[in-house]
């Protein structure tokens, strides 16, 4: 019987989470010519520039107000101030935003009236400058980004003539994972409004002559004119389904938040939206890509029927994980975030109750507890990021990375896992994975009638 449980201990052992300025600065390097302040010290900038530059292997350009023993008792504001006239001045930024830390938090720095203080001063100055509130205390990265993706359609979009495109909050997702999401309304003839489009700023390529800002992007206007679309979609409830509900509370437009389009049923209830919203029907091409997952699931399951899986991770993919591990004959044994959401513990319950799973939900868990869970009622796959090889390194069981962050892997950020066509990536990727783990895998599955011969003819001669 599916159960939700709380992780009672109140010190994080080995946590799947990382800081909440992370995924403001990842919103933002979705928006084209956009700057990330920091306001806090050094390493509040340092740390998630290492994160990001391990994960998507490109530079993470990123501003710090550097406060230190002495800002810390008197306050930030002048560091501030001249942070942002330093980045306006030399970096021509097409928005500025600042975000909090523990730090400027918790010595209460009014960072909305700083921002306020040098829009007076500075009245030449008229890119837009926003704040996000991203303590490290309070959720996790994710909350980062949710946060950021509500200041900004509660404050740039305005009201003006139909533009015919449809709003895309893809959440927290991978470069690879937008690029497929614009292939798929590419070929329902959709024009797609991302809040925001990080595809290419942090998937980008070598240019002879390095741009000023990386290419890419949803620009400020464009923004501005989200208020406009013929609706909104969120692909995440707990990323971007706040700022779906305001844009569309705001302006009167539909506004619909789904679960992320991983597997089957996810990603027909997507198009099924768009179409609705669009007028517009799903093509052939999307069908056929339908099919082929279909089948891949279908061939899967010899190999796959009756194992167990634990995912951990971000709630939104872990939802779309265990929906499509279930969809592949698996038996979701474990599902864990870090993220404090008893709304997503229930609304995971009802998915294992729909799909008939025996699940243990782990809300704002850590990796310690998930692997004294797997000592105890062990699992033949886990799926999840970089965090979890100690787990699978144990335990001799396979880890089918994905998510954030993947630190011993290449080119993961380039990868899709939603839509049919990653939906068939990952269902590829999972079932090898399994194969490539010694005695566990592969070696159970391949025939070969001449090697099986000489090794016995090889053994008899012991």
């Amino acid at each position: 019987m599916s159960q939700i449980l709380k992780q009672k201990r109140q010190v994080a052992i080995n946590p799947a989470r990382l800081c909440a300025p992370i995924g403001a600065i990842m919103g933002a390097m979705g928006v084209h010519g956009a700057i990330s302040i920091v306001h806090g010290s050094q390493g509040c900038a340092t740390y998630p520039r290492h994160q990001m530059a391990r994960h998507f292997r490109e530079p993470i350009e990123v501003a710090t107000t550097s406060l230190t023993e002495r800002t810390t008792v008197y306050g930030g504001r002048e560091n501030l101030l001249e942070a942002i006239k330093n980045v306006y001045t030399r970096c021509h930024p097409s928005m500025i935003v600042v975000m909090s830390t523990c730090l400027s938090e918790t010595i209460g720095d009014d960072i909305p009236g700083i921002i306020l203080d040098f829009e007076e001063l500075n009245p030449d100055v008229e890119v837009p400058i926003i704040s996000v509130k991203t303590p490290s205390y309070v959720g996790t990265h994710i909350t980062g980004l949710d946060n950021f993706l509500t200041e900004i359609v509660t404050r740039l979009p305005e009201k003006g003539e139909a533009n015919g495109r449809l709003n895309i909050i893809p959440g927290w997702v991978s470069p690879g994972d937008i690029r497929e999401i614009k292939a798929m309304l590419r070929k329902m003839e959709v024009a797609p409004l991302f809040l925001t489009d990080y595809s290419d700023p942090l998937d980008g390529g070598v240019y002879l002559q390095k741009p000023p800002h990386p290419k890419g992007g949803t620009s400020v206007e464009e923004l501005i004119d989200s208020a406009n679309s013929t609706g909104v979609i969120a692909l995440q409830r707990q990323v971007g389904g706040k700022a779906a509900e305001t844009l569309g509370k705001r302006f009167e437009m539909p506004s619909e938040i789904l679960p992320m389009p991983i597997g089957v049923e996810n990603t027909d209830r997507f198009l099924q939206t768009v179409s609705e919203m669009t007028g517009k029907s799903v093509s052939e091409e999307l069908e056929d890509e339908r099919a082929r997952l279909l089948d891949a699931i279908v061939d899967a399951h010899m190999f796959m029927t009756g194992l167990k899986v634990a995912v951990f991770g971000d709630p939104d993919n872990v939802s779309g994980l265990v929906r499509l591990c279930a969809e592949m004959g698996l038996e979701p044994r474990y599902a864990l975030t870090s993220f404090d959401s008893e709304e997503w513990g229930i609304e995971l319950l009802g998915v294992a109750e729909e799909m008939n799973m025996d699940l243990e939900i782990l809300v704002k868990s850590d990796l310690h507890e998930l692997h004294e869970k797997i000592k105890e009622d062990p699992v033949d796959i886990l799926i999840g990021n970089s965090k979890g090889k100690f787990i699978a390194e144990k335990e001799g069981i396979p880890l089918v990375r994905t998510g954030f962050p993947i630190e011993d892997r290449f080119g993961y950020q380039r990868m899709a896992v939603v839509g049919y066509r990653g939906g068939i990536n990952l269902v590829g990727e999972i079932v090898n994975s399994y194969l490539d783990n010694g005695t566990k895998g592969g070696k159970d599955v391949v025939s070969n009638t001449l090697l099986e011969s000489l090794e016995a003819e090889d053994a008899g001669s012991r």
